[in-house]
């Protein structure tokens, strides 16, 4: 037996319908999939391409935490797995266009293995949004474009009470010129049936986008305020990048005094309130002198209202002179206003 993981040798093989072509090596900064192993694949029956997400327990036992038995987590990984499956098929039966859904699944173990390697196969893009970014020359209207695109796909997880829970450049997808869509469901969990492992109130994927309230431990007894107000904050970390090539919670970071970041703080959340909301007005700011005029009154809208540090108030602002029909954690506006920019700009170019 090898002492390499089953999971991390698919190269060449053929499982079921599908010809494993090639592994993908993972960057330092890709932070996606920390459970799996990723590999081209190709359909030997109809030629179509893919991408594999094989289930990597290896990469799991490095982080297991004391007082967890190998057996235990290994269970509640399977049940992740089954649990992410299982909302794949529903954003495939509810239509969700924007959310990369999986194109066939299985598990596969050889006799000479003890442990099988579950897998998911997904539509394969031309990259990530942080690759192809570093990548192009991006005009406003493609930016646009991709804007809209995930805060649609977003906006159809949350119309099932799906919450992404890892919205951030790597998890959305390009294909073709500019049709952006959401991927790995693997954090995500449902308001009527919790994800096995990723229901917990301090959970929130990768901490580098997670929204600046749970680095400092507050968590809401609400749950559209907790799950809602979390994908709404990453979401408006992402329209920061895209537009002004920096993240939102990396910029707060720094207009925090040092006594007063989440690393440094003893206090409550309650406590550090005042000093998070100077310097949010501060990188509000700051992100305002970066857009392009011509949208920033628009832009600078849905990214102050996405990012408010008060996850109570994030959001559209209800009650304060603002008269919508909407829930507050509703992104139908967002996307409106991005879409008329969007279809503005399209527009110029022809």
């Amino acid at each position: 037996m090898s002492d390499i993981p089953l999971a991390s040798r698919l190269e060449g093989l053929t499982i079921e319908n599908w010809k494993v072509v090639k592994k993908r090596i993972k960057t330092i900064d890709d932070q996606s999939g920390a459970f799996s192993s990723g590999y081209e694949v190709q359909n030997i029956k109809d030629g179509r391409f893919g991408f594999m997400k094989a289930m990597n327990y290896d990469y799991a036992f490095k982080v297991l935490k004391p007082g967890k038995t190998s057996t235990d987590f290994m269970q509640e990984l399977t049940e992740n797995y089954n649990y992410e499956k299982e909302l794949l098929e529903l954003c495939k039966e509810k239509r969700m266009s924007r959310i990369v859904t999986a194109i066939g699944h299985g598990e596969y173990r050889p006799p000479s293995e003890i442990i099988p390697v579950p897998y998911l196969i997904f539509e394969i893009a031309d990259g990530n949004l942080q690759k192809v970014k570093s990548k192009k020359d991006l005009t406003l209207a493609w930016k646009l474009g991709v804007i809209h695109g995930f805060l649609v796909g977003l906006s159809q997880l949350h119309r099932q009470r799906i919450v992404h829970q890892d919205v951030k450049p790597s998890n959305v997808l390009i294909f073709g010129h500019n049709v952006s869509k959401l991927s790995d469901l693997g954090n995500a969990t449902r308001y009527d049936k919790k994800s096995p492992m990723w229901h917990r109130d301090c959970h929130c994927g990768d901490l580098s986008y997670a929204p600046i309230e749970l680095l400092y431990s507050y968590y809401s007894p609400n749950w559209d305020t907790r799950r809602l107000g979390a994908d709404l904050f990453m979401a408006g970390g992402i329209i920061t990048y895209l537009i002004t090539d920096s993240d939102f919670l990396s910029l707060l970071s720094s207009n925090l005094p040092d006594i007063y970041k989440p690393h440094s703080f003893g206090g409550t959340f309650e406590d550090v309130k005042p000093h998070i909301m100077q310097a949010y007005y501060k990188t509000i700011d700051e992100i305002k002198e970066r857009i392009d005029i011509s949208i920033r009154k628009e832009l600078i809208e849905i990214i102050s209202q996405l990012t408010h540090p008060i996850p109570e108030e994030r959001g559209l602002p209800i009650g304060k002179g603002f008269y919508t029909s909407l829930p507050q954690y509703s992104l139908n506006r967002y996307i409106s206003i991005i879409d008329r920019l969007s279809k503005k700009y399209e527009m110029t170019k022809t």
